[in-house]
């Protein structure tokens, strides 16, 4: 009867917490994008950033008159928040076109260097992590620690530039810049996976030394247990919930900006060479677009996260 009731209360359960986070996700929208404009339109002043440098105050006011800045600021709120909910972003001042067109041309590219990257990432990070944990004080443990360590420790936008100096000029095995052929992504992505590969091999190294020192690992191996047994049936289960943050939180932390500077090092077309470019072209509706769309992909990506984890472990829905 306890087993029925528990099996027919999950997915009620799941509902809650999918609900849950999708409020949430909601509220931090809205405070991202409240934080944007307050930036923009109470602490700084948009006008100043389309007026020429030798503009009068005649011209400054005219602006002021365009872009609705002589209004009262809680109405200009709610028409910004009205536009935003239509994706009406504004018309890029650069290229002459919707601001989120450019966002959504932009967005594939990014989403493609992102999951690419974070393969390469759990690549060098989960597997070499889970045999380091494992074998503790080993020879292979001290050489991984060491290069996850060296790799922490190099900024990504440098080692980027190593990188092509050494596979794109010297060797000239692979491409340099841009995203002209399927080889284009292999540095970018490389250059993401080292970095972020190892922080996630530090931290999967410490739950997995954390679980073989635990007392049920001591009693299965006096029951005889191979250590590969123990590993898989029960070490790789009890930090699986773990490995699945470490790899999504990197994920995260890829579109928090570490993606954009490695677009601007390899000319890769996504939202973090648009993002910079339109900065240095002063194109604030492209820049706020991406920054809200970025935002945006960042709650949804702890979404699917969240929602990961029913499939490692179901007692997280109860919580």
């Amino acid at each position: 009867m306890t087993t029925t009731t528990t099996a027919a209360s999950s997915p009620r359960l799941l509902r809650w917490m999918l609900l849950r986070r999708l409020r949430d996700g909601v509220v931090v929208l809205l405070l991202v994008v409240t934080v944007i404009f307050f930036l923009a339109h109470v602490v700084g002043n948009p006008a100043l950033v389309f007026a020429p440098v030798d503009a009068t105050d005649e011209h400054i006011a005219e602006l002021h008159r365009q872009f609705g800045l002589d209004r009262p600021v809680l109405v200009r709120y709610f028409e910004y928040l009205g536009g935003l909910i239509q994706l009406d972003f504004g018309e890029s001042t650069w290229q002459q076109r919707p601001a989120i067109d450019a966002v959504v041309e932009a967005l594939p590219s990014t989403i493609i260097l992102t999951v690419v990257g974070l393969a390469a990432a759990a690549a060098a990070g989960v597997i070499p992590g889970v045999v380091a944990g494992a074998r503790a004080r080993k020879p292979f443990d001290k050489a991984s620690n060491l290069a996850s360590v060296t790799a922490l420790s190099v900024p990504n936008f440098w080692l980027g530039l190593l990188l092509i100096l050494l596979f794109g000029v010297q060797l000239g095995w692979l491409p340099t810049s841009g995203r002209f052929e399927t080889a284009s992504i292999v540095l970018p992505a490389a250059t993401l996976g080292i970095v972020h590969g190892g922080r996630i091999f530090q931290l999967v190294r410490s739950a997995t030394f954390e679980e073989m020192s635990k007392p049920y690992v001591t009693v299965a191996r006096s029951k005889g247990l191979t250590e590969w047994s123990i590993l898989r049936r029960h070490v790789l289960r009890n930090t699986g919930v773990t490995t699945a943050t470490i790899v999504g939180w990197e994920y995260v932390r890829m579109w928090g900006g570490a993606v954009f500077a490695i677009e601007y090092v390899f000319a890769w077309p996504g939202i973090g060479l648009l993002t910079i470019d339109a900065a240095h072209r002063q194109d604030f509706f492209v820049l706020q677009a991406a920054v809200i769309i970025a935002g945006a992909f960042v709650i949804f990506s702890n979404l699917l996260i969240d929602l990961g984890y029913q499939f490692i472990d179901r007692r997280i829905a109860a919580s």
